[in-house]
């Protein structure tokens, strides 16, 4: 049974049956570029946008609220970086940590066929029974993604070539989320609403977002989002997508508009028409 915390904290996070999430946590992968060399000015321009929740690491929490921005927060509790093994998630922080600092969810992040899967899912498991025992939820982070040939591999080809076994591996990567505890689950999308409907049908009920991915042009992250939630997704969860734009708060309210409201992108766009005219970039 999920706990009382687990619920109010939940619906924090994912209010309603849907939820816009922003992520901040490749700062600490990648480094503090581009839309992330300021992450609290972007916190507060995502939440003027009206986004639902922010992920992140514990500091960036401790900042925006202190220069007072109420936004539900959940902690990463597990990094890389790409100076070493990117795939190889290690926990860096805990659940009890998380409940001092005042967070709404913690996430673990698991790359599903990588070496150290193994390893990762170790970690999960072990998160996911303190979350039961401190009332957290918890949001599992699955890509299927491994080290090949000394880099990431994120089976782009497979998606590309043959999107019935892209979608298997992303099934699969849920389904693991699910049987070892998860309350949300972040994957990536499978590229059409058909294919994601399977992933979502494979989700036991447990709600599922999708990731941002690099930066595309504003259609097209638009269209990712209505594809997935037409699929039975429950939002998205967009980084790049999101803080690496001109019009920061613009694009989360158009991105409120597909996945709280319902609109397709054409719609939101013709309501727009200086974003429609540079849609494409």
């Amino acid at each position: 049974m999920t706990s009382n915390g687990k619920t109010v904290r939940l619906a924090r996070i994912i209010p309603g049956v849907r939820t816009v999430m922003v992520p901040f946590d490749d700062d600490l992968i990648n480094g503090p570029y581009a839309g992330l060399a300021d992450p609290v000015t972007r916190v507060r321009e995502v939440a003027l946008g009206g986004a639902d929740a922010v992920l992140g690491f514990p500091r960036l929490l401790t900042q925006y609220a202190e220069r007072g921005v109420r936004l539900p927060f959940v902690a990463n509790l597990t990094a890389s970086t790409v100076l070493g093994v990117h795939t190889r998630k290690v926990a860096v922080s805990s659940v009890e940590r998380a409940v001092r600092q005042g967070c709404d969810g913690v996430a673990v992040h698991v790359n599903v066929s990588d070496h150290y899967e193994p390893d990762m899912l170790e970690t999960l498991g072990a998160v996911a029974e303190d979350c039961e025992r401190w009332g957290m939820p918890l949001l599992a982070i699955m890509y299927p993604r491994r080290t090949h040939n000394g880099a990431d591999d994120n089976y782009l080809e497979l998606k590309e070539g043959d999107r019935d076994r892209y979608a298997d591996l992303v099934r699969h990567c849920v389904r693991i989320a699910v049987e070892l505890g998860a309350d949300v689950v972040k994957t990536q999308y499978t590229g059409d609403p058909e294919s994601f409907a399977s992933v979502t049908a494979a989700s036991m009920g447990i709600p599922v977002i999708v990731a941002g991915g690099p930066r595309t042009s504003i259609r097209g992250a638009l269209g990712n989002a209505h594809g997935a939630v037409t699929g039975g997704a429950a939002g998205v969860c967009f980084g790049r997508q999101t803080y690496n734009r001109a019009d920061i708060p613009g694009f989360v309210r158009m991105l409120r508009s597909v996945v709280h409201d319902g609109y397709a992108p054409d719609d939101v766009l013709a309501d727009q028409p200086g974003v429609a005219a540079t849609s494409a970039q």
